[in-house]
């Protein structure tokens, strides 16, 4: 693939897919190939390390966390990168980083790698709300709530376009990501598994979204269960890859997440990009399934040697 030509890469599918795996997976590859990778996954202060202003002590590392973890790092130099962080951040002049120049936000120079690796919900701006709060409201006494959740979804989704992932396409850099706007299939109105759930209409309207489809993936990897997933065949899976975590709500609910899986798993998610990139006049991204009972060696494998068909 020539440098300068975007590849805007989304990996999915249903809760216990293993996004996160294929995505470091995938990023590996790349990494073996000579290509410089930053990971803007995490909160504003990992985003923030990314900054010329950190400049530093960013240069060899893919993300704070692996500056963090660097046994050759003294504590002193740990101890002044975080200050200065802080300093960035301080909450009497609080600032956001971004790859945009302007006066408000620390400065990212998106040619300081060939890869940037993202995340939705995010860790920051409206996507923490997602994490901290939306996933978990019965741990508040509250009960799922879909259409708060599109809203907040659709709120980072215009902040991270404008801040990294437009100068990142107009820079032809690869950006790499876990999930994108086909969370649709978690917050769609369904009359027999979410009736409550918010329309299509409503959902492709809100303004994040418009810019989420206006500027689609170029290309979706959906690791998907059958289409015919049986309710105990989800839960043992959901059992082995749990790992003793705390589950949110979507994850507790078996026949909601039968639902999302059928929605990767067939055309019903080909058909909105279908109708969202007609709508706001964009190109529909090439969606490639992956088996999710397949080992995870075996779906990176598939994922690497798809990707190379793209880039060649």
């Amino acid at each position: 693939m020539e440098r300068g030509k975007y590849l805007d890469l989304v990996i999915s599918g249903c809760d216990f897919s293993g996004t996160t795996t294929q995505l470091f997976g995938i990023a590996d590859y790349f990494s073996l190939k000579n290509y410089k990778i930053r990971d803007i996954r995490g909160s504003e202060r990992e985003a923030m390390f990314h900054s010329e202003a950190m400049k530093e002590f960013n240069k060899e590392y893919v993300g704070f966390g692996g500056f963090l973890k660097d046994d050759t790092i003294t504590k002193e130099r740990i101890r002044r990168a975080t200050k200065k962080l802080d300093d960035l951040m301080r909450l009497t002049d609080f600032k956001i980083s971004s790859m945009a120049h302007n006066e408000i936000s620390e400065y990212i120079d998106p040619n300081s790698a060939d890869i940037w690796m993202m995340e939705e919900p995010t860790r920051r701006g409206a996507g923490q709300t997602v994490r901290g709060f939306e996933l978990y409201r019965s741990q508040f006494g509250s009960k799922m709530n879909p259409i708060a959740a599109a809203l907040a979804h659709q709120a980072y989704r215009s902040e991270e376009f404008f801040r990294f992932r437009k100068i990142l396409r107009e820079q032809g850099k690869i950006i790499i990501r876990s999930r994108s706007e086909e969370s649709a299939c978690y917050q769609i109105q369904d009359k027999e598994n979410l009736p409550e759930g918010i329309s299509r209409q409503q959902y492709l309207s809100l303004p994040g979204h418009q810019v989420a489809f206006g500027n689609p993936p170029t290309h979706i990897f959906l690791v998907v269960g059958p289409e015919d997933w049986k309710p105990e065949d989800y839960s043992e899976l959901k059992s082995q890859r749990a790992g003793g975590r705390i589950l949110d709500d979507h994850e507790k609910n078996v026949n909601y997440q039968l639902m999302v899986n059928r929605r990767y798993a067939t055309n019903w998610i080909d058909n909105l990009y279908k109708e969202a990139c007609k709508k706001y006049d964009s190109k529909v991204p090439e969606i490639t399934r992956f088996n999710i009972y397949n080992s995870k060696e075996q779906i990176i494998k598939e994922m690497i040697e798809k990707v190379e068909s793209i880039i060649k």
